[in-house]
């Protein structure tokens, strides 16, 4: 044992090094501050923001319009000007995006029931998320007014009955019911909340599982290039041990690595959404609690261990394929496999219900060792327990079969004369 702790420490000595340590710092500080820096100008398109206002009309309906929008989320600038070409001119001046003309007749049109036409120009000089947002904020206001305008048509039609129950006659009640609770709640809302607490998942997953195995291959390769494995196969101990710990300290880096991407990706995240979409929101963590599908400690550890066996299924058949690898450039050619059956997961889980695919297309997913933790948040979340331990058994025993294959093949001298026989055909033609 004391021998494998000496040669788990010395993997783990030649990866944690200061150019791994210096870009996860570096990748944490940016991530920061790119969602600082968004979630600023989130806060400032949410603002209330200026628009010009050419106003021909003059009217009673026209005043009140404009003092609508002051009631909302715009500030009008009145024009001096009817030309509006001089007001978008004026616009452009100001860093105005929004010029709106009230036509002449306006007033009375509205009072004909002749359904008067308000130009929006929106003056575009960029095409960023938050630019493009304020013509929706200004068609929603006026969405609104059209609203105030025929709830007046209606009640001074329907004396007594309030306007919107001639515009709804009906309404309805949403429940939700997860696990055997009910809850008074919208579906579309309980949807979000569950989609905004795990969209990070799967793409940190992701990352994680292809940036370790990409580890490990390129440990061993760089061992075989510099040619220091030969060496380190002459030391007494178990190939298997040698084996079992080169995937344990990239495991555990690799999972060390998964948490600082997370709390990375889960600031940036919160930052461009204004912190509807992360962990620890509160508004959606209390929407999920009242139908039961918060995480718990015991769910977050089902989930970490299902993570953890998904990155040692990965490093295991890594171990498997990088003992082909000749050098460094060998690398990536040799993970290209691994590669596509860790994205098949990630799409299939990520743009379908796993419960409505294929028999066929089922067996292929519970087949891949990385699906598992795919598809664990969402069992965990609906308290399917089984399906989550099952797969983590699973990822035990595929693990435990690759290991075996890499240990047989680091105790003959494969591991040493290994080398991909197409490349060679590639060359000489």
């Amino acid at each position: 044992m004391k021998k494998f702790m000496n040669l788990f420490k010395k993997d783990i000595k030649e990866l944690v090094t200061i150019q791994l340590i210096l870009p996860l710092i570096i990748m944490i500080a940016i991530y920061g501050f790119l969602g600082t820096l968004v979630k600023s100008e989130t806060k400032k398109a949410m603002a209330p923001q200026n628009v010009v206002i050419v106003d021909m009309d003059k009217s009673a309906f026209s005043n009140s319009l404009i003092e609508t929008m002051k009631q909302g989320n715009l500030i009008p600038v009145q024009s001096q000007s009817d030309n509006i070409e001089i007001s978008l001119n004026v616009a452009k001046e100001k860093n105005i995006k929004v010029v709106i003309v009230i036509p002449d007749g306006f007033g009375q049109d509205v009072l004909s029931f002749k359904q008067p036409e308000i130009q929006v120009y929106s003056v575009m000089n960029s095409f960023s998320i938050m630019s493009m947002g304020q013509p929706s904020v200004v068609k929603g206001i006026i969405q609104t007014i059209n609203d105030s305008i025929s709830s007046q048509f209606i009640g001074e039609k329907f004396t007594g009955i309030p306007p919107e129950i001639v515009k709804s006659p009906i309404k309805t009640k949403d429940f939700v019911m997860v696990n055997g609770k009910v809850a008074a709640i919208s579906p579309d809302i309980v949807s979000q909340a569950f989609a905004s607490q795990n969209l990070i998942i799967p793409i940190v997953l992701a990352f994680v599982i292809i940036f370790s195995a990409q580890m490990l291959a390129s440990l061993i390769a760089l061992e075989k290039q510099n040619k220091t494995l030969e060496t380190l196969l002459t030391v007494p101990i178990k190939r298997s041990l040698i084996v079992f710990s080169k995937m344990l300290s990239v495991g555990v880096v690799a999972l060390i690595i998964s948490v600082v991407y997370l709390i990375a990706m889960n600031s940036y995240m919160s930052g461009i959404t204004g912190g509807s979409i992360g962990f620890g929101n509160n508004n959606v963590s209390a929407v999920l609690k009242q139908v039961g599908m918060n995480f718990t400690p015991l769910t977050y550890s089902l989930l970490g261990l299902s993570i953890f066996f998904a990155i040692l299924a990965a490093l295991s058949v890594t171990t498997i394929l990088a003992v082909y690898a000749e050098d460094l450039k060998d690398v990536q050619a040799m993970l290209a496999p691994l590669m596509i059956f860790i994205l098949i997961p990630y799409f299939l889980t990520l743009f379908t219900d796993p419960a409505n695919l294929s028999l066929p297309l089922k067996l292929i997913l519970y087949a891949i060792p990385f699906s598992h933790p795919f598809l664990a948040t969402q069992n965990l979340m609906f308290g399917r327990f089984s399906p989550v331990i099952l797969g983590i058994i699973y990822q035990i025993l595929f693990s435990f079969v690759c290991i075996m294959i890499a240990s047989k093949i680091f105790s003959s001298d494969r591991i040493l004369t290994a080398r991909v026989k197409f490349r060679k055909r590639l060359l000489s033609k």
